[in-house]
């Protein structure tokens, strides 16, 4: 009896797609924010530069929020929730990325412009 393989070995349609997979990391736009959103408790927001550093205090639903703006980054630095996930989440900077404190009701997006094929 022959014993048969499970794999075959890779052929041209194989290494293509793999090319254009690894290519398509290299490629991905990655937009840069350029301001920030703080809405709190979905009544209050504030709207800051992402290119100015400064240090925020914000309170919340059950304390004071430490936010800090810097380099072209933000992050939050202390809060009063017992598991500081949102500490955890570190630095963000580019377009669509949020940290959010759930317990203290805070919520703070990235925003950016950019022009593609359809609103130019």
């Amino acid at each position: 009896m022959q014993s048969k393989s499970r794999y075959r070995p890779i052929k041209i349609g194989d290494w293509i797609i793999v090319l254009l997979s690894l290519s398509a990391i290299f490629f991905i736009p990655n937009y840069k924010g350029e301001k920030i959103r703080i809405i709190v408790d979905n009544e209050r927001e504030f709207i800051y530069p992402l290119y100015e550093n400064r240090e925020l205090e914000i309170v919340g639903r059950i304390g004071t929020t430490t936010i800090v703006i810097e380099n072209g980054k933000v992050s939050i630095t202390d809060a009063p929730c017992p598991l500081k996930l949102c500490m955890r989440k570190g630095w963000i900077s580019k377009k669509g990325e949020q940290i959010i404190c759930v317990p203290n009701r805070i919520l703070i997006k990235i925003e950016g412009e950019y022009l593609d094929a359809i609103t130019e």
